[in-house]
C-alpha cells in the first residue's frame, strides 16, 4: 500500500494551465488531439466559464466540443511537411472569440517539426496580445512550466508603472492544478479585507488581462503556494522592484498557519490584523465544541495516524496541525517536490515530534493509516488493502465527485472544512 509512484503532470500541463487560469485568456494547442483533451477537461472543470455549457457550440474545426484548449489535431502528414495551414485556420477562428490574450504552445512532438509559431502570429494581426510558448520545458516540473508560462505573459503584456495603492497585495502560487481554488481564494479575499487589504491580481488563477496588466500597483507580492510562485515572484522583484513575502509556516491551511500568514501579510502592509484574526478565533471555536463531543464519544482523533503527500508549503502546515492541533501521529510524510522552501523546515519538524521515520516513506498493509491526505489517487492505493481509510482531498487528480457547492481548503473556514472531513472519516471506521 502506498508504494506505487504517483503520476504528476509536467511542464506542459503547467504552462497550459497557467494561461488558463487567466479568465479571458486562451491557450491554442499546436499537437494532436491526444494532448488536447485531458487539458481541455481539466481547464473546464476547474475554472468553468459560462459560454462553454453547451458543446454543440464547439462543434467547428479544432475544439472537437470543448470550449478550451483547440488543437491543431496533427498527424503524420503534419510531421512531414509541417501545419503552418492548420495555424492560420485556428488562430483566424480564435480571432473572433473575444479573447483579451492567447497563447499558442507547442506540443513536445510539435516542437521538433519548426513550425515559426511567431511568424504565424506576426502574419494573423491580431488584435489581442498572443504570445508563443515554442517550448515549455517538458519533462520538468509541472511548477517550473506554470512559472515560466507566467513570466512570459507578462513579459509580453509589459505592465506600466503605477502609483503603489497602499495595502494592496498580489497573490501568487495559485493555480487551477489546486484542489478548491476558487473557494480558497474568496476566503483569503474575505480575510484579507477584514484587514483593510485589498487583492490585485492573482497569479493565475482568476485574474483578468487587466489584473495583471496592473499588477505593478500592488505594494507587495504574497506567495499563497511558494512552489507555484517563489521564481515568479523573485523574478518580478529584479525586474520591477516588487517586494515579496514568503510565509514562514507555508500556505494559510489549518488555523496556526491562517493565523501566521495573516499576521505577516499584514505587517508587510502595515495593516491591523485583529480583524482576520477575530475571524479565525470564531472558527476555532466553532472546531474545539465539534472535536470536543467527538472525542468524549470516540477518543479520536488524538492517536490517530496519517499519511500525507502535498507540495511543501501545504504539507509543512498541515503535518504542523494534524499533530499539533488535532493530536494525530504521521505515519509517512511525502512531497511532490522536495525542491520546496519548506522541505528543512518539516523535516526537522518531524525530527522534533521524533517521527523522523515518515519522512519519505513506504507503507505495507500492517502499517495502514486511519487518514490519508492528498490526491484521489493516493487514497485509492491506501484503500486498496481492503481497509476503510479515511480520505481527505487536499490535491488533485480529484475523484468523480462533483462540487456544487464551493469547497474551501484555505483559511479559517478551510479548516473547519479539513476538520469535518478528517471527523466524519474517522466516525465512519468506528460505526
Amino acid at each position: 500500500m502506498c508504494s506505487l509512484p504517483l503520476i504528476t503532470p509536467d511542464s506542459f500541463s503547467g504552462a497550459i494551465l497557467a494561461i488558463e487560469g487567466i479568465a479571458d485568456a486562451a491557450v491554442l494547442l499546436h499537437g494532436p488531439t491526444g494532448c488536447k483533451f485531458y487539458h481541455g477537461a481539466l481547464s473546464e472543470r476547474s475554472f468553468a466559464r459560462g459560454d462553454a455549457l453547451d458543446p454543440l457550440l464547439y462543434r467547428s474545426e479544432f475544439y472537437f466540443g470543448q470550449a478550451r484548449v483547440p488543437a491543431t489535431y496533427m498527424d503524420g502528414h503534419d510531421y512531414v511537411f509541417g501545419a503552418t495551414d492548420k495555424l492560420d485556420r485556428l488562430l483566424s477562428i480564435a480571432a473572433g472569440r473575444d479573447h483579451a490574450l492567447i497563447a499558442l504552445v507547442n506540443a513536445p512532438g510539435a516542437a521538433l517539426i519548426g513550425d515559426d509559431l511567431e511568424r504565424v502570429i506576426a502574419a494573423a494581426g491580431l488584435e489581442a496580445p498572443c504570445l508563443a510558448l515554442e517550448n515549455p520545458g517538458y519533462s520538468v516540473s509541472f511548477t517550473a512550466g506554470f512559472q515560466g508560462a507566467l513570466r512570459q505573459t507578462i513579459e509580453r503584456l509589459a505592465p506600466p508603472p503605477l502609483p503603489v495603492v497602499a495595502r494592496q497585495v498580489n497573490l501568487l502560487g495559485l493555480s487551477l492544478y489546486q484542489r478548491h481554488w476558487q473557494g480558497s481564494l474568496d476566503e483569503l479575499r474575505q480575510l484579507l479585507g477584514l484587514c483593510g487589504i485589498s487583492v490585485g491580481a492573482t497569479l493565475s488563477a482568476g485574474s483578468s488581462v487587466a489584473a495583471l496588466r496592473s499588477l505593478r500597483a500592488a505594494q507587495v507580492n504574497v506567495l499563497v503556494h511558494a512552489e507555484y510562485g517563489d521564481e515568479l515572484a523573485a523574478w518580478l522583484r529584479e525586474r520591477y522592484g516588487m517586494a515579496w513575502l514568503l510565509p514562514r509556516y507555508g500556505a494559510p491551511i489549518g488555523f496556526d498557519a491562517t493565523e501566521a500568514w495573516l499576521d505577516e501579510v499584514c505587517r508587510a502592509v502595515n495593516a491591523d490584523p485583529a480583524p482576520g484574526l477575530a475571524a479565525v478565533r470564531a472558527a476555532r471555536r466553532l472546531s474545539y465544541e465539534a472535536i470536543s463531543r467527538f472525542n468524549a464519544l470516540t477518543g479520536l482523533p488524538k492517536g490517530a495516524t496519517f499519511v500525507l503527500q502535498a507540495e511543501g508549503s501545504l504539507a509543512y502546515p498541515l503535518t504542523r496541525w494534524l499533530n499539533y492541533y488535532l493530536g494525530m501521529t504521521p505515519l509517512a510524510v511525502r512531497l511532490s517536490d522536495e525542491t520546496s522552501a519548506y522541505v528543512q523546515p518539516l523535516r526537522e519538524y518531524l525530527v522534533a515530534i521524533n517521527c523522523a521515520s515518515a519522512w519519505g516513506a513506504d507503507l505495507d498493509e500492517r502499517q495502514a493509516p486511519d487518514v490519508v491526505v492528498g490526491s484521489q489517487a493516493l487514497i485509492a492505493q491506501a484503500r486498496s488493502s481492503g481497509r476503510p481509510v479515511a480520505g481527505v482531498e487536499v490535491a488533485l487528480p480529484g475523484g468523480s465527485y462533483l462540487d456544487v457547492l464551493p469547497k474551501k481548503l484555505l483559511g479559517a473556514e478551510g479548516a473547519l472544512f479539513l476538520v469535518e472531513q478528517v471527523l466524519n472519516g474517522l466516525y465512519r471506521q468506528v460505526l
